[in-house]
This record gives structure tokens, C-alpha cells and sequence, in this order.
């Protein structure tokens, strides 16, 4: 990925009647557009994205993997144990 300048935020409204500029300013470095003070949206440079979108590939597939391996060596919850853990899970963060 090639170096990059800091990350920008700005405004829903800026972004809008400044497109043009924002597009080459994200050439540079990503920008996060907010909107009433909270983040809505991320513009990326094209390369930038690409690069994104293969780290996302790569995980998936070791992730695929890792899940594979347990399955073959019978560590894993199956179906029913795991729609019980996760539902175990949500109802102890709830109570938080």
C-alpha cells in the first residue's frame, strides 16, 4: 500500500459542494465523511480499496481454513451448540 498523509474528516455538506477537491484528496489519504458529527461514509483511493478488498479475501480464506482444521479434528460446537452459545453471549451483554 503506498504511504499515505493523515486521515481527514469532513463535513456532509463540504463533501457535497467540494466532490471534485475531496476526490483528489483522497488520492493522498482516506477521508471520512460525517454527518451531523458521526461518521457516514469512507472515500478510498481506487488502490487503496483493491488493497482492502484482497486483506478482506485473505482472512476470509484463513478463517475458511481454521474452520476446516476444527471441523476435521472435532473441535468444533455444530448447529445447535453454537446458535446456544451465541444466545448465551447476547443475553450476558444485555444484562450488562
Amino acid at each position: 500500500m503506498a504511504t499515505r498523509t493523515m486521515h481527514t474528516t469532513v463535513p456532509a455538506k463540504e463533501a457535497k459542494n467540494r466532490f471534485g477537491e475531496l476526490l483528489d484528496r483522497a488520492q493522498r489519504a482516506p477521508i471520512t465523511i460525517e454527518k451531523r458529527g458521526r461518521p457516514v461514509a469512507v472515500v478510498l483511493a481506487g488502490v487503496d480499496f483493491e488493497d482492502f478488498k484482497r486483506f478482506q479475501e485473505m482472512e476470509d480464506q484463513i478463517w475458511g481454513e481454521r474452520a476446516l482444521k476444527a471441523e476435521r479434528e472435532g473441535k468444533w460446537l455444530g448447529t445447535k451448540a453454537s446458535a446456544a452459545f451465541l444466545k448465551e453471549m447476547l443475553n450476558a451483554k444485555a444484562r450488562r
